[in-house]
């Protein structure tokens, strides 16, 4: 049996463009973490809310529009 050559591909010779040791993962400075209390944390959950809940209703009435429409369509 004849032994098949091994050969290798002419655009892949091992050079690396960019380093790969850290893709994705830790960034080279932390943030330090900010204490916050009971209260400041339950403040910003509510202003993280106020301001969401606006959107969530556009989000939910433009699924509602779209249902009437394909309703309206389809009968």
């Amino acid at each position: 049996m004849k032994r098949k050559k091994e050969t290798q591909n002419d655009w892949d010779d091992g050079r690396v463009v960019a380093p790969m040791d850290g893709v994705g993962g830790r960034r080279a400075e932390r943030r330090e973490r900010i204490e916050l209390s009971k209260e400041e944390r339950k403040k910003i959950t509510r202003a993280m809310f106020a301001v969401m809940l606006p959107r969530l209703l556009i989000v939910l009435l433009g699924f509602g529009i779209a249902t009437c429409l394909v309703l309206l369509w389809l009968t």
